[in-house]
């Protein structure tokens, strides 16, 4: 489900009764400290001091989302894709687990293992284009670290996913620092999502679940009736272009789509990314007819940044 569309069902529960019961402030507390924790690391810096992986030049390249760091893997063929991503696992269960998937304990923490080589319908080896491997450690603290690697077919992605999976395992244990990889951060390194609802409080009646809250992003209701969800992500500084609405907010270009009720926020000057060139956004999706609103959450971001 798309993030627009979890807003909408969202909004909709907000006026159907619920026998959910009050989260325990002891959980809420934790979760939130977890979340915290988290996004003072620094994800480049669990690829740890290595420059090989499973005999190959590993390059570092950077972050690819608020969430991950991007790496290569040099190959005879062509490079490795590999990524390491941090983030805090959902609050509730999702569905049941797909029969195929593999579990292993790494250093005592469960880790499941899903390879697009292993999927019921994956066509034979010799017809593929590319394979994938994800290792996905679950710590009991409900943090999620999660390295995946696409390569060719003939790669074992699962061998070098394992051998990066070791090596951010124990790098996480120390919990390196923003900086510490020496690679660039931005001003979305570290920041909360939450902040420009934290803001919103002087005036109106803000409702935070920590259930709806991640590294990068917060769901939040204002007034009882609407939601607002708030992100933070990188883009092609082309992309802007092409939206529909461009305006600007306490000196930030905003752009996005006022029929919809969904802007982006520039907060900060272009970038050198994974994959080049990318501007930091913060991302303001609120429920249908809220555009308003939306508008007074942007600003709160600009004023954040």
């Amino acid at each position: 489900m798309n993030r627009i569309a979890t807003i909408l069902a969202a909004a909709a529960a907000l006026s159907a009764c619920s026998s959910d019961p009050v989260p325990n402030p002891a959980e809420t507390t934790d979760r939130l400290a977890v979340i915290a924790g988290l996004r003072a690391i620094d994800v480049c810096a669990l690829y740890g001091a290595t420059q090989t992986v499973d005999g190959r030049s590993l390059t570092v390249l950077g972050f690819g989302s608020p969430l991950n760091c991007e790496a290569t893997v040099d190959d005879s063929d062509r490079p490795i894709d590999a990524t390491i991503a941090l983030n805090i696992g959902p609050a509730q269960p999702v569905g049941e687990e797909p029969s195929w998937v593999r579990h292993a304990v790494i250093d005592g923490v469960d880790v499941s293992i899903t390879s697009s080589d292993e999927q019921p319908d994956a066509p034979p080896r010799e017809d593929m284009v590319a394979s994938s491997c994800e290792f996905a450690a679950s710590y009991p603290d409900n943090a999620r670290l999660t390295v995946r690697v696409s390569a060719d077919p003939d790669v074992d992605g699962c061998a070098i996913a394992q051998s990066l999976m070791n090596t951010a395992m124990s790098a996480y244990k120390q919990r390196p620092k923003i900086g510490t990889s020496g690679l660039p951060s931005t001003v979305l390194s570290g920041a909360d999502p939450c902040e420009p609802a934290e803001r919103l409080r002087a005036t109106r009646k803000v409702d935070i679940s920590p259930a709806d809250v991640t590294v990068n992003s917060c769901m939040f209701t204002v007034d009882d009736e609407s939601v607002v969800d708030v992100s933070f992500s990188y883009k092609d500084p082309a992309m802007l272009d092409v939206s529909f609405s461009q305006l600007t907010i306490d000196g930030h270009r905003v752009v996005g789509d006022d029929k919809r009720g969904v802007y982006d926020v520039v907060v900060g000057e272009p970038v050198d990314g994974a994959r080049g060139r990318v501007v930091p956004l913060v991302s303001v999706v609120g429920s249908a007819g809220s555009n308003e609103l939306v508008l007074d959450v942007a600003l709160a971001v600009a004023e954040m940044f």
